[in-house]
């Protein structure tokens, strides 16, 4: 028996990277500047940093809602287009290696910040480079 049709259309757009309004833009925030067409950070410096699409797509998700409280729920929906389990700590993680990437002290979050009882928010001020 095949699958659904519908079933292999919800299959496909689950992969696709969100079609948010960064996409093909230069953003900046803190003291970094986000490529969305290459998917890398650059610091001040000029530094490039890699990012994974697990990591690029959760920080376009905090970035087109910069000072948003999101809980995990919401994070896991908007980046992968499923709700998790309660005892999922995906989100958690992807938070923890973004922190590594962004934050002069990952040990103390000042551009991801957790909101205790709420879930995460991005701190800082997000504007479109032209």
């Amino acid at each position: 028996m095949s699958p659904h049709p519908k079933a292999i259309l919800r299959r496909v757009e689950r992969f696709e990277p969100p079609a948010g309004t960064l996409a093909g833009k230069m953003v900046r925030f803190a003291h970094w500047s986000l490529d969305t067409d290459r998917r890398v950070l650059i610091d001040d410096a000029g530094d490039e940093t890699g990012l994974t699409t697990a990591e690029f797509r959760l920080l376009t998700v905090l970035l087109e809602r910069a000072r948003m409280v999101l809980n995990r729920d919401q994070l896991k929906d908007l980046t992968a287009g499923r709700a998790g389990s309660p005892l999922d700590r995906t989100i958690d993680n992807q938070i923890s290696r973004l922190r590594r990437k962004v934050e002069r002290d990952p040990a103390k979050p000042q551009i991801i910040t957790t909101i205790h009882g709420g879930g995460y928010s991005l701190s800082a001020d997000v504007t479109e480079v032209t």
